[in-house]
């Protein structure tokens, strides 16, 4: 019997396509008493003779993915701030309390984010916070390899507005087969724990007060404005999570919303014959995405692209012309970040053009590293590839030639970067002409 899948055709319709389905998964029911309860539909799965596995009707793979949406919606809404680690130690959730409070903390504190390893950040944190890392990365062992259900420990961090604690809590949950690990932080010390005035997902954004919250804006391009009119800035605009992949502009289409990011970070691509991308800029905290409207363009030139998930502070492109008209410093300060961005983009569209794939990857590495807080995220080299406008064999070679020098350590799309200055001499003189002044790498 063959276990290739239906054939329906080269444009099935739906029903078609479903009966096929159903039709290829009644030839593998064994027994005359099975296949009467599949065709009265008592069975809504079959196993795969093959490999072992249930395959399922498409009612039943329905209602599997609403019930695990229904779920991911769940832990989203809850008020406590949790982050899901997988077997690794490797962030692969965290919830809308959890990301609102690394925003509001600028990444102290372990400000752990999709995508990042556990165990690594707790190897980067500064040097006051390296007992309560190492207890964390203790803690965290212990549950993955199942030798403890709960672990607890104390976290002490310091923040512009003094000493601070948590309490991090640990906890194994087996699924699939596989254990993962759920943090959440308790009892964070008094006046730390930032109020979530909504848990919604992009669509209802939630509101940022701007009474008490200035000093702690980690956008540059806000932070630099004078006090009272940051303020009245600030009540103005939402916080927003970005994802890695999704895309926030696209060339031509009309600028509905300005985004001020606070740890994520949105590649600027030009998009050629339709399809093909070659990146041209990058923003972070340093600026703003939608400067271009403080020139009198409304239009997008290029495709903006999440590239590292995070939050960013986001304003109606309308409510934002009218500020640029009542607030004195806000058109100065977009102005000057739009014309340190076209220098960005003049010695970017050089660097692809004249220098090596290994000196552009480096370059390209530390200018990522400077925008977000860790010195670990996710590239894929596809990814990679279409930043730096080469061939994924091109991406492969240079990053294992930084590899083998020990600069950065590359596994399963995740970069590490392990020696800065080592990167920095890789890299070529581009960086030192893109490297946007007092934007220090984070810590």
């Amino acid at each position: 019997m063959s276990l290739e899948g239906p054939q329906t055709g080269p444009n099935p319709s739906g029903s078609d396509a479903e009966s096929a389905f159903k039709e290829w998964l009644r030839r593998l029911v064994r027994g005359t008493a099975e296949r009467r309860a599949f065709d009265a539909g008592e069975i809504d799965a079959v196993m795969d003779p093959g490999g072992g596995s249930a395959i399922l009707l498409p009612p039943a793979r329905a209602a599997l993915q609403r019930s695990s949406r229904l779920l991911l919606k769940a832990i989203d809404a809850l008020p406590c701030e949790i982050c899901v680690l997988d077997p690794a130690g490797t962030v692969v959730m965290t919830n809308q309390a959890w990301r609102t409070y690394v925003s509001a903390h600028a990444g102290m504190g372990l400000g752990l984010s999709d995508g990042l390893n556990v165990f690594a950040a707790c190897r980067q944190v500064p040097t006051a916070e390296r007992v309560g890392a190492a207890a964390v990365a203790s803690g965290v062992r212990l549950v993955l390899a199942g030798e403890r259900d709960l672990v607890r420990c104390q976290y002490v961090y310091d923040s512009p507005r003094g000493q601070h604690s948590f309490t991090l809590a640990m906890a194994g949950v087996c699924t699939d087969g596989s254990l993962y690990a759920i943090l959440t932080r308790e009892r964070v010390s008094q006046g730390d724990r930032t109020p979530l005035a909504a848990r919604s997902d992009r669509a209802k954004p939630n509101r940022i007060a701007a009474t008490g919250i200035a000093a702690d804006v980690p956008n540059r391009l806000l932070a630099a404005l004078p006090a009272s009119q940051r303020e009245r800035l600030l009540d103005g605009l939402d916080s927003v999570t970005l994802n890695y992949g999704e895309v926030i502009n696209e060339p031509g289409e009309a600028i509905r919303y300005v985004y001020f990011p606070s740890d994520c970070l949105v590649s600027l691509l030009t998009v050629v014959e339709g399809h093909r991308a070659l990146e041209v800029g990058l923003v972070g905290r340093e600026g703003m995405v939608g400067s271009r409207l403080a020139l009198g363009v409304d239009t997008s030139p290029v495709r903006a692209l999440v590239q590292g998930t995070g939050t960013a502070l986001r304003m109606k492109s309308t409510r934002f012309l009218q500020e640029l008209q009542r607030n004195t410093q806000l058109r100065p300060a977009v102005l000057r970040f739009a014309d340190s961005l076209m220098g960005q983009v003049t010695h970017t569209a050089a660097c692809n053009r004249f220098h090596r794939i290994e000196a552009r990857l480096a370059r390209w590495l530390l200018m990522t590293r400077e925008r977000l807080p860790s010195a670990q995220f996710r590239l894929t080299q596809a990814f990679l590839a279409d930043m730096l406008g080469v061939r994924r064999v091109g991406v492969t070679s240079a990053a294992g030639a930084l590899q083998r020098k020990k600069l950065i350590h590359y596994r399963r799309g995740i970069i590490t970067i392990l020696d800065q200055e080592g990167l920095e001499a890789a890299s070529c003189s581009c960086y030192r002409q893109v490297q946007v002044p007092g934007l220090h790498i984070a810590s």
